[in-house]
């Protein structure tokens, strides 16, 4: 009874405190910005992030902002202030945004096995994190004093699952389930948002979205998860709720552009974020070009069925084509010679979002960007996996000289998770600068595929 009214009041608590989250600090990411993102292993596998960073390349092309991986599997806001010289201050950033928590909770205190001083092991580690969450906040503040922080809550660890993926090999901690674990996370959250408001920067609350979306499908689907089957790392449709909050959170400009036309008049009558020229009258109908200044946002394909739920093409993707003065009847659009849709006379003038039609150029080259960033994450992602084994081993021996590391870790007998990065660490790390210079070269490869381009638009009226 205890546990469970605990449980209550930490979430309507976090509830409350959710509904300040993101007014303090909030703006949207500018030219010229470096963003650190600085967490645990859900910010190392870079989807949520690599999604964020999505929405820029599309929305703000114009923009050269720069998105560093800062996350390390394993780690935890204590851990990471060892690691503030190398994976912050070396890229002087504008931007720091703080995501730990799930390490920092001390799962193994949740274990269904009863054990003495469980308790006090839980209170400890909230009060720890509390505390070394404050540290590295003002250990960062100091080695990059140019920076503005973000700070994210935990993200859920779903204690109610029945997951039916769970491969046969799996062993250790990610086979048990550790009960109480997420009101922990919860109480966690509230910290993290608290202060936030102390700091006047802003906090994202990830928690309440992702708890409540998988609350309201687990009524109906006993067996549907958001997190992988180890209850920890989310998929892809969670990285997308978390990248979705976060850039409402900033409040980003909702509108890829929004257009009005006149077909009568042949002229246009509203014109947001985009050019329009070319008028000409067709045969029942009406032909222009528009050389929008922004892309669609790509979205996972996990999260598509999902983006009218949540309201992400009215709230983050808006892509409005309005066309009044067309005869009663249905029309057929096309772009660039490609079919869109058609649609009613009277839909055309109230209207359409057409961010979210795959059939759209702009969707296909929004793709292009979606995909070359991928490549670019799965890089970042191996990259971060030989800082981990630099984060694992430093202190224990000298980790710059690789043959000297790897002979040290093939004496020791070394063959638990981080040793398993070494062999990798030792092959590249001598170039580790000329890889990152090759990413920052790719990055301008994205920046071109998300140039805009001019489109051809053709409104036909449709026989009847």
């Amino acid at each position: 009874m205890i546990q469970g009214s605990r449980q209550l009041l930490c979430t309507a608590a976090l509830l409350v405190l959710s509904m300040f989250a993101g007014k303090s600090g909030a703006e949207p990411f500018r030219d010229g910005d470096t963003v650190v993102f600085f967490g645990d292993s859900i910010t190392h596998g870079g989807m949520y992030y690599k999604y964020i960073a999505d929405f820029y390349r599309t929305r703000y092309p114009e923009r050269k902002i720069r998105f560093v991986n800062s996350g390390i599997g394993g780690d935890s806001a204590a851990g990471a202030m060892k690691r503030i010289p190398e994976d912050v201050a070396e890229y002087d950033p504008t931007w720091v945004v703080f995501h730990f928590g799930m390490n920092d909770v001390d799962r193994g205190a949740y274990s269904d096995k009863s054990a003495s001083g469980l308790l006090r092991r839980r209170a400890a580690a909230y009060d720890n994190y509390c505390r070394n969450l404050d540290a590295v906040v003002r250990k960062v503040a100091e080695a990059a004093p140019r920076a503005k922080f973000i700070y994210l809550t935990p993200t859920i660890y779903d204690d109610t699952a029945i997951p039916t993926n769970m491969p046969p090999s799996a062993t250790g901690w990610a086979t048990v389930n550790q009960r109480g674990c997420s009101v922990a996370l919860s109480m966690m959250a509230g910290h993290v948002l608290e202060k936030a408001a102390r700091d006047d920067a802003l906090g994202i609350d990830l928690y309440t979205p992702l708890q409540n979306y998988l609350m309201k499908r687990r009524a109906n689907e006993p067996h549907f998860m958001l997190t992988r089957w180890d209850r920890v790392h989310p998929e892809g449709l969670g990285h997308s709720i978390m990248a979705w909050t976060f850039l409402r959170a900033q409040g980003v400009d909702p509108v890829v552009s929004d257009v009005a036309i006149d077909a009568k008049a042949l002229s246009v009558s509203r014109n947001t974020n985009a050019e329009v020229s070319d008028f000409a009258a067709i045969d029942g109908g009406i032909a222009f070009s528009v050389l929008e200044k922004a892309l669609p946002c790509p979205v996972d394909a996990a999260a598509t069925p999902v983006v009218g739920e949540f309201g992400f093409a009215e709230s983050l993707n808006r892509e409005m084509l309005s066309v009044a003065g067309l005869a009663p009847g249905r029309y057929e659009l096309s772009v660039d010679g490609c079919a869109v849709g058609e649609w009613a006379a009277d839909e055309l003038a109230g209207g359409v979002n057409l961010s979210l039609s795959d059939a759209m150029p702009q969707f296909a080259q929004s793709r292009s960007v979606f995909d070359a960033n991928e490549r670019n994450r799965e890089t970042e992602s191996v990259l971060r996996n030989h800082h981990s084994a630099r984060w694992a081993y430093s202190g224990r021996t000298d980790v710059d000289d690789v043959a000297a590391f790897a002979k040290w870790i093939e004496e020791k007998g070394e063959n638990g998770y981080f040793a398993k990065f070494v062999p990798g660490y030792v092959e590249y790390w001598p170039r580790y600068r000329e890889v990152r210079a090759e990413l920052l070269a790719e990055q301008e490869k994205v920046y071109a595929l998300a140039r805009s381009k001019l489109r051809h638009y053709r409104i036909v009226r449709k026989p009847r």
